[in-house]
């Protein structure tokens, strides 16, 4: 045991009552506050390597949600790469010369799908590097360092990110981005395949 110069036990670290106390340095304009449940807190399911800590769950999040929302990004830009998602889309908004014609494959079956396998092939890919790359012996988790940002998978080809300082501004832009995203392929979903089939909507509307 880790003693005092004049003796005594060291003190018991403080056990932490919210994700703030974990002071995520890279996390700045996109801490809005918001972990009612205290889920970054949990245990079981991120931090059972022998390796983890306490922040091991919250960093876990960190990188879901970054991970989410790139996911995100693409799937809504690639709302205007096909002729039916855009009519889909404007139908939504308000446009009444659109024709909503978008069936149950969201247009896969055309541009989308090859785009969005490659994609997935790319990230799975990444996601295998930086694995094999970690020592905590657990591939359901991500092992917590505090100098590396959540979501980083060490791709920055345009070298957009040189410093920590403008690193860390991008990754709060990414992280807003990608939350802005998910709320809005997530509504598009939403109005596209319950509130347009009134039979749906009627139910649980």
């Amino acid at each position: 045991t880790m003693r005092h110069f004049f003796g005594g036990d060291a003190p018991v670290p403080k056990k932490a009552t919210s994700y703030k106390d974990y002071k995520d340095p890279w996390l700045e304009s996109a801490d809005l506050g918001f972990d009612p449940l205290n889920l970054a807190l949990g245990s079981g399911i991120f931090d059972t390597a022998a390796t983890a800590v306490p922040e091991t769950t919250y960093y876990n999040y960190r990188e879901s949600e970054v991970k989410h929302g790139r996911f995100a990004m693409g799937a809504f830009l690639a709302i205007f790469a096909e002729s039916a998602d855009r009519s889909a889309l404007a139908k939504q908004l308000g446009s009444t010369s659109a024709l909503d014609s978008l069936d149950g494959t969201l247009g896969l079956d055309e541009v989308q799908a090859p785009v969005l396998l490659i994609g997935i092939g790319i990230q799975a890919l990444a996601e295998y590097n930086l694995q094999k790359s970690e020592t905590d012996g657990n591939i359901l988790s991500v092992e917590y360092k505090k100098d590396r940002i959540p979501g980083n998978l060490g791709f920055d080809p345009l070298g957009l990110g040189k410093d920590s300082g403008s690193i860390k501004g991008l990754h709060n832009i990414e992280v807003n981005a990608g939350r802005l995203a998910m709320i809005g392929i997530t509504s598009f979903l939403f109005k596209e395949f319950v509130v347009k089939d009134a039979s749906i909507a009627q139910k649980i509307l």
